[in-house]
């Protein structure tokens, strides 16, 4: 008798736990995009400024609405090689340098407005980026 009184009580819990009001309606088709890019040491472009180390990359024409840009996600990823296994990291990412005494990070960022995502690279003095891929996930 115990048994069946406790699963009365849990289906009265579940079936009366999913009350109150409706929420505001979404955007119709709610969900997620992926993009996947490859930005070649060609492709980087100079910032600009006098210290010659950072680089971008602008990609246009990606379906980053304004519902996308005020209420969904746009995350991205750098894909490396870690121990001969490829991982994605999630950007920001610093990767530290040192050659004896000297110091420096090697720094991806991005930022993103409607239709178009940069990727942004801090690199050594002199020297383009090396390509890289970056996956690029818009959720809504």
């Amino acid at each position: 008798m115990k048994k069946y009184f406790v699963l009365l009580s849990l289906m009265a819990f579940v079936l009366t736990s999913c009350e109150g009001p409706m929420g505001p309606p979404g955007e119709p088709g709610g969900g997620m995009e992926t993009y996947y890019f490859t930005v070649t040491p060609r492709d980087w472009k100079l910032l600009g400024g006098t210290q010659d180390v950072s680089f971008y990359q602008c990609i246009k024409d990606l379906d980053i609405g304004s519902y996308i840009y005020e209420n969904g996600t746009v995350s991205a990823y750098m894909y490396q090689m870690e121990d001969q296994t490829e991982v994605q990291t999630p950007l920001p990412y610093i990767i530290p340098h040192t050659d004896g005494s000297v110091r420096w990070n090697e720094q991806y960022t991005f930022d993103f407005e409607q239709g178009t995502v940069s990727f942004y690279v801090d690199y050594i003095k002199g020297e383009t980026p090396p390509a890289k891929e970056f996956r690029v996930v818009l959720t809504w």
